[in-house]
């Protein structure tokens, strides 16, 4: 790819989204094929876990020894899923450094190299950790707000049904409220790990970093995030769809019905590890977009070329 660094429109920067996409296929799938392992293992686990609870028709009274070992089986799927998520959490991280350090090494004209995203991993984790307490926090605030309004309601109308509409009312509005802010939240904050694993930043300025270069962009953040899960969702239901469809026909609580599922839920896990590099791309994309618009980074990086050919992608 010849080096073409210029402010994009959002079709351009879709198109060239595709186009490196495209063109560095097994590359981007191989690195997301990894934690693609991992959300297969979680999604058998969750299929296992789900007949495990399942109680076939007829079999209401089993002896304790039956239930005994069913609750033994619950157990040990439910904590495989659990372990299994902490380290698909883990590698996926790993997986979006390693992505951006490509995308960066293929946008200015070079070889891709991933291997320097070791020395950030520490820091894409807590990054992580990071968002997510902030966001359980954000859900916490929602969950007191509606517990609240709820409360207030039930004393106003004096636990009648007037109290019981208005409570209702209070709660969805706060939901969509928190759902909103949730959104807001991740929109602001979806350059942060391009600005971690590129500049070199802590986790806490990276998240600033991020708030600052999305300031005026985010409805661009927001289209291509839409885009991204129309493609993956596309992909997802192609192939796990006639799976889901044939499961149905055949009767959930059947032999071939179960096998159909986990056959689809194989199918729907491949389509999504194949379709999720294409978000992380145009993320990248996204932020080397809003650094040349806002700082000249074309005019930097060329520059940089000319002094030190091997230090462009830290600038």
């Amino acid at each position: 790819m010849s080096l073409d660094l210029r402010p994009l429109s959002i079709g351009e920067l879709f198109d060239r989204a595709f186009m490196l996409y495209r063109r560095h296929f097994w590359l981007f799938v191989g690195i997301t094929a990894v934690p693609g392992v991992f959300a297969l293992i979680m999604t058998l686990t969750q299929q296992g876990l789900q007949s495990a609870v399942m109680v076939p028709p007829g079999a209401a009274s089993q002896d304790q020894a039956a239930m005994d070992m069913k609750v033994g089986t619950i157990v040990l799927l439910f904590t495989g899923m659990m372990v299994a998520l902490v380290i698909y959490a883990v590698v996926y991280v790993i997986a979006l450094g390693a992505t951006t350090f490509a995308v960066s090494e293929l946008y200015v004209g070079r070889p891709a190299s991933i291997a320097r995203v070791r020395g950030r991993i520490g820091g894409l984790i807590l990054l992580m950790l990071l968002i997510a307490l902030r966001l359980a926090g954000l859900g916490l605030a929602a969950a007191v707000a509606i517990s609240l309004a709820a409360g207030a309601a039930a004393v106003i109308g004096a636990g009648g049904g007037g109290a019981a509409i208005v409570g209702g009312l209070a709660a969805v509005v706060l939901m969509i409220a928190m759902g909103g802010a949730a959104l807001f939240m991740m929109l602001r904050y979806a350059m942060a790990v391009p600005s971690l694993v590129l500049e070199g930043l802590s986790a806490r300025n990276s998240i600033r970093r991020s708030i600052e270069l999305t300031r005026g962009r985010m409805g661009r953040v927001f289209l291509l995030i839409v885009c991204a899960l129309m493609v993956t969702y596309a992909a997802m239901i192609l192939l796990q769809g006639p799976f889901v469809a044939g499961a149905l026909m055949a009767g959930m609580d059947t032999t071939r019905g179960f096998w159909l599922t986990i056959v689809g839920s194989v199918a729907g896990t491949i389509g999504g590890t194949l379709t999720s590099p294409f978000l992380v791309i145009g993320l990248a994309l996204l932020y080397y977009d809003a650094r040349i618009r806002e700082e000249g980074f074309d005019v930097q990086l060329a520059l940089g070329a000319l002094d030190s050919p091997a230090d462009t992608a830290r600038v």
